[in-house]
């Protein structure tokens, strides 16, 4: 496909243009919660990096090196930092976005009855 960046051309299409996307269409209710975000991305990190660095060892799954960039840290590549930080911040914003919007819609509601 794309050679060393496939693993970076993916997180851009299905991670990064969709997470610009709901902080461009949401950043007013968004910008509350940065600790909350970052509190989610801390934990995940804390629990998927050994998990993939055990997986990588028990040769569960590998990451090809012709599908990224080169840079390992850690015993993962840069590309699954990546991965882990920003499907995590992705989530994450997913959920305080629908929160936000069905509390409003509930509120919404209750002034109708």
């Amino acid at each position: 496909m794309v050679g060393k960046f496939t693993y970076l051309l993916w997180l851009a299409i299905f991670v990064w243009l969709p997470t610009l996307f709901l902080w461009l269409t949401n950043f007013d209710v968004l910008k509350r919660y940065k600790k909350t975000l970052g509190f989610c991305i801390f934990w995940a990190l804390a629990f998927s990096v050994p998990w993939d660095i055990l997986a990588i060892k028990t040769q569960i799954w590998s990451f090809p090196v012709e599908a990224n960039i080169g840079l390992w840290f850690g015993g993962l590549p840069l590309e699954e930092y990546f991965f882990i930080v920003f499907v995590t911040f992705m989530v994450s914003t997913l959920a305080l976005v629908l929160k936000n919007k069905f509390k409003e819609e509930k509120w919404r509601a209750s002034r109708h009855i």
